[in-house]
């Protein structure tokens, strides 16, 4: 059974008119005690604000006119009660997240016990009069919030009626920055309606923060800050989220076919999955997009990646380890610059910020906890194949953060493109870097999804789509983000698989769809290019937003407040304010999130040499037990 989220904008006429009219009568009532006991100052002293006069007025009242005070305290209890009886239910229906409702009713309860205390205490002790008029004031502000939310929600929010008067079923695709756009979009609009069934399908049960990657890679924040549950997002909203992974679409059907992990064989420990079918109406594919490796050789066995969450912690944990292995090897040991060489391929925005954050790391937290180091002996290099960083971007930020890896003394080989990745090395024209970590960051490519879904593929392997993101021949299909391919009519080039097109295109599909839901014609898309911003070291960014071009701290600070804004999850911006605070002034965790093999075979012998057949020559450690 599908839950309604949004049960207040489907009463009926008859029941919100009660209601309103209980909230309203109490809300006159409550506010009107206060003209009332106001009314009974004949007397003020210079300056007083009214919760001041209020109290003062009280404590007059209650002791020159007993009945009239009476009268007003019961006129005051009375419309509490219509309040909470008239708002109390409403309240608990709206849209509005559990823990927010919870600090909302607590507070209301709290200020109303404090509020009646104070009236009831007034003729008796004088010194309610300094609070009891304050305590008022702020009791009218959660009293409110419980009224006004219900009538918000009753009469402002748009009932939306099916024309056919069928169900409509919309079925999102993955729920990157194009799909969530997408459906919070449709929501806010149509999410209103026990007859629009909107589902969001995707492999991962949360929302992933890519830009925040390189950053969760060495521990500057934590994993749990850029990932946010999808059931959480759509906690409010009519929206049903379901984890599947999807393997084709139907167009003739109408159906999304994928599976659903539903147990594990009890024997080989293998996922068993179940087939899950979603049937649509409307449709919108965003499934992403992969980690291009060009054909590389090694690149899939050898290299590590920046696209998934597991992906930044399995490389944090690799660079520690490397300076753990590093410190216990003798200087004389070759492999020391193989462990302590660090190689970003690809000088796009995310291996600009990968490189920078790995010298963070090392120059900033990791030298000063490895003294067995020399501080000259760990390097960064970045590798790309074309003549620039940052290709497409404006010339002046490219020259910005060109002299920013300059500065850091980052390896910069540009015209250099990547033959093979091996377990020990990379290989790059005629050239061979001994490294044992290599970050590959050079590119995207379509999503598999995309070759079993019968659409019109380019050769790139997007799916070509119309100006209003539909595909041609299936109106009913629309394709978003790295997944469309579109040409920009002003720029006359395919748009780029970047997070700002995906989450301007979700919107645009969003309004599109109500369109074509309300019998109108859907919408060319027009993209609007606000530019780009790139972390380069610490305290240091550089942006080019609307045209405006910065860098240095100023740049780093607009970097952050932008990426804060666009983190899904109140919870989650503020703990990343807090970590990027604390980080300002404590050293970040270096602490290894997984165990040594070792510690996971029980007691070992100690081996006379080592499976190479030389014996150890590191330094001897000996220790009380």
């Amino acid at each position: 059974m599908r839950p309604n989220r949004h049960p207040l904008p489907n009463l009926t006429l008859s029941q919100k008119a009660w209601f309103s009219a209980v909230i309203a009568t109490g809300l006159l009532l409550f506010f009107g005690t206060w003209v009332l006991v106001l009314e009974s100052v004949y007397r003020t002293g210079p300056g007083e604000s009214a919760p001041r006069l209020f109290g003062i007025g009280l404590a007059m009242l209650a002791e020159h006119d007993t009945a009239s005070y009476w009268k007003a305290f019961g006129l005051h209890f009375v419309s509490i009660a219509l309040l909470l009886w008239g708002a109390w239910g409403l309240f608990q229906k709206c849209s509005i997240r559990r823990r927010v409702k919870t600090v909302l009713i607590g507070g209301a309860i709290l200020c109303v016990a404090l509020d009646l205390s104070g009236w009831l205490f007034a003729p008796q002790c004088s010194s309610t009069n300094n609070y009891v008029g304050i305590v008022g004031a702020i009791t009218a502000l959660p009293l409110s919030l419980l009224a006004l939310f219900p009538l918000f929600q009753m009469w402002v929010y748009r009932r939306w009626q099916p024309l056919d008067g069928k169900q409509k079923n919309i079925v999102i695709v993955g729920g990157g920055f194009a799909g969530l756009y997408a459906a919070m979009g449709l929501n806010r609009v149509l999410g209103y309606h026990e007859k629009c069934h909107i589902t969001v399908v995707d492999q991962k049960n949360y929302f992933l923060f890519p830009p925040l990657l390189p950053s969760v890679s060495v521990g500057t924040i934590e994993t749990r800050q850029i990932s946010y549950p999808f059931r959480r997002i759509f906690e409010t909203s009519n929206v049903e989220f379901r984890r599947a992974k999807v393997c084709s679409v139907d167009r003739e059907r109408s159906e999304v076919r994928g599976v659903i992990e539903v147990s594990s064989d009890p024997e080989t420990n293998e996922p068993l999955t179940e087939l899950a079918n979603f049937q649509f109406d409307y449709l919108v594919l965003a499934p992403g997009s992969l980690t291009q490796t060009f054909g590389t050789k090694g690149a899939d066995e050898h290299a590590f990646f920046m696209r998934e969450l597991n992906d930044a912690v399995v490389l944090r944990n690799h660079i520690i380890d490397c300076f753990e292995r590093a410190a216990a090897m003798s200087e004389s040991d070759k492999n020391r610059e193989q462990l302590l060489r660090f190689v970003v391929v690809g000088a796009g925005p995310t291996g600009i910020e990968t490189a920078t954050e790995i010298y963070d790391l090392i120059h900033h937290v990791l030298l000063s906890r490895y003294p067995e180091i020399p501080a000259e002996l760990p390097r960064v290099t970045v590798l790309q194949s074309g003549d620039q960083v940052l290709p497409g971007w404006h010339p002046d930020i490219v020259r910005m953060a060109t002299k920013q890896l300059e500065r850091l003394s980052i390896d910069l080989r540009l015209g250099s493109r990547v033959g093979e990745v091996k377990g020990h090395a990379v290989v790059f024209g005629g050239d061979v870097i001994p490294t044992r970590t290599t970050v590959w960051c050079a590119g995207v490519k379509p999503s598999g999804l995309l070759a079993h879904c019968n659409l019109p593929l380019e050769k790139s392997g997007r799916v070509k789509v119309q100006e209003d993101l539909r595909v041609e021949g299936s109106e009913n299909i629309f394709v978003l983000g790295d997944a469309a391919h579109l040409v920009d009519r002003k720029t006359e080039k395919v748009l780029p698989p970047l997070g700002q097109v995906a989450f301007q295109q979700g919107s645009h599909t969003a309004k599109n769809l109500v369109r074509l839901l309300s019998g109108k014609e859907a919408l060319p898309f027009r993209y609007f290019d606000f530019g780009g911003l790139v972390s380069i070291g610490e305290h240091s960014a550089a942006v080019n937003l609307l045209g405006v071009r910065l860098s240095g701290i100023v740049g780093w600070f607009v970097w952050r407040t932008l990426y804060l804004s666009k983190l899904v999850g109140f919870s989650n911006q503020l703990r990343v304010v807090v970590d990027w605070t604390f980080d300002l002034f404590m050293e970040r965790s270096i602490s290894q999130i997984r165990e040594p093999r070792w510690s996971q075979n029980g007691d070992l012998a100690l081996p006379d040499e080592l499976p190479n057949g030389r014996p150890h020559t590191g330094t001897t450690h000996s220790a009380s037990l």
